[in-house]
């Protein structure tokens, strides 16, 4: 199984495994600068953290549950909802006791929860799925009158490879794009969102990431730089992804992309 096969994690459990490789990745990325501060920023704009109502955060597709770790430090209630069992169990081990359950972005087992300060949040999942646009509203459902819905998704579309040969750099750009299920759905997220029924401004933000440094010869970083797996994007294409590991041993490489997080209330 590809490491980024997020259909079938569980399929692909076991030390060694696919799936580990692909926690390590998801864990490189929530260690992406860029993204520690849009989640601290979507927490801010929802009204989560100290001194204010503590809140409940639901995040959809959590992963090994870092936001939910970063939003129960601020004061929040959280529940990590996720369908790998595989990921649940990483969350569960992190924080023993935290409510995580499993379940999908298109099928959601909750009702508004009531009260202020609700935050239901889905970062980077509906690239993947087969109806982005009936993923939302089963989110949306589950937003409580004055509570807050965050989504964050990549533009892939914006993704770029600097190499001296200008032609191995499209190239893996045009892979980046065939990459995801809907590579640019992120910029469509505040048309998206707002066509919800949102109430008031939306808050939006498109942040670029940048990474500069690749070791290729390190076994972890084999696939790829951290977070970003080349060889999985681009698996037609090893003799490129060579080209680019070559030139990042001669310290010359640098990736672009831009990640779109929109914040709305209901």
């Amino acid at each position: 199984m590809p490491v980024d096969d997020f259909a079938a994690v569980d399929a692909a459990a076991g030390p060694g495994g696919a799936a580990d490789h692909l926690v390590a990745m998801m864990r490189a990325t929530d260690a992406w600068p860029v993204v520690r501060e849009l989640r601290e920023w979507v927490l801010d704009v929802a009204g989560i953290g100290p001194g204010r109502s503590g809140g409940l955060v639901l995040d959809v597709g959590s992963g090994p549950g870092t936001f939910c770790r970063l939003a129960a430090t601020r004061g929040a209630r959280t529940v990590d909802v996720d369908l790998s069992v595989l990921m649940l169990d990483v969350v569960r081990r992190a924080r023993p006791g935290a409510p995580a359950v499993r379940a999908s972005v298109g099928d959601l087992p909750f009702r508004p929860p009531p009260g202020p300060g609700v935050l239901v949040r889905v970062e980077r999942v509906l690239q993947w799925t087969d109806d982005p646009g009936a993923a939302l509203r089963e989110l949306w459902r589950i937003v409580p009158p004055g509570g807050w819905l965050a989504v964050t998704d990549t533009d892939w579309g914006s993704f770029t490879l600097e190499h001296d040969d200008v032609a191995v750099g499209a190239r893996m750009t045009a892979a980046a794009g065939a990459w995801v299920r809907h590579p640019r759905l992120a910029t469509e997220l505040p048309v998206r969102v707002w066509h919800l029924g949102t109430v008031g401004a939306l808050e939006h933000r498109t942040d670029v990431v940048v990474i500069d440094e690749w070791q290729p010869d390190d076994p972890a970083q084999h696939r790829g730089p951290p977070g970003l797996p080349l060889r999985s994007i681009a698996p037609e294409r090893p003799d490129d992804v060579d080209a680019l590991a070559a030139a990042a041993r001669a310290g010359r490489f640098r990736a672009t992309l831009e990640i779109v997080t929109v914040v709305g209330r209901r």
